[in-house]
């Protein structure tokens, strides 16, 4: 175990938060941890949603299950990925924000049953002060 120098102080607080949908479908996993470190303080928001549905047999169409999970799987990794990074950042105050985003779909079978599950993750990442300059 390291010794920490007197002069560093840090401060660390997380907060979790999980829901689900009253039918299940719906599940959220929301996590922010606050970081005080040497007079910064930001803040780190991580948010994963997932939407859940079950497909039915007409889903698979005239395809036996292995067949189209074969298939699915090409389609899956030859379609891009959508990702949204946005920055903003003010030179004179020192704070700033960046933002990360990602979507996209997925097929999980579970004992001969096909669940389709729609994504979004996110996570921001806010400088909300700084520590001024002696």
């Amino acid at each position: 175990m390291k010794k920490s120098h007197a002069s560093t102080k840090e401060l660390r607080q997380i907060l979790i938060s999980r829901s689900t949908s009253p039918n299940g479908k719906r599940r959220q996993l929301f996590m922010t941890e606050i970081i005080d470190k040497n007079g910064l303080l930001a803040r780190a928001q991580k948010r994963y949603n997932y939407y859940v549905s079950e497909k039915n047999g007409k889903f698979l169409g005239n395809k036996s299950l292995k067949a189209w999970a074969d298939d699915t799987a090409k389609v899956l990794n030859e379609k891009p990925r959508h990702v949204n990074i946005k920055r903003i950042f003010d030179k004179t105050t020192g704070k700033g924000r960046t933002c990360y985003r990602t979507t996209g779909s997925f097929y999980v079978i579970r004992e001969k049953r096909v669940f389709a599950i729609a994504f979004m993750h996110s996570v921001k990442f806010d400088i909300l002060s700084v520590a001024k300059k002696s």
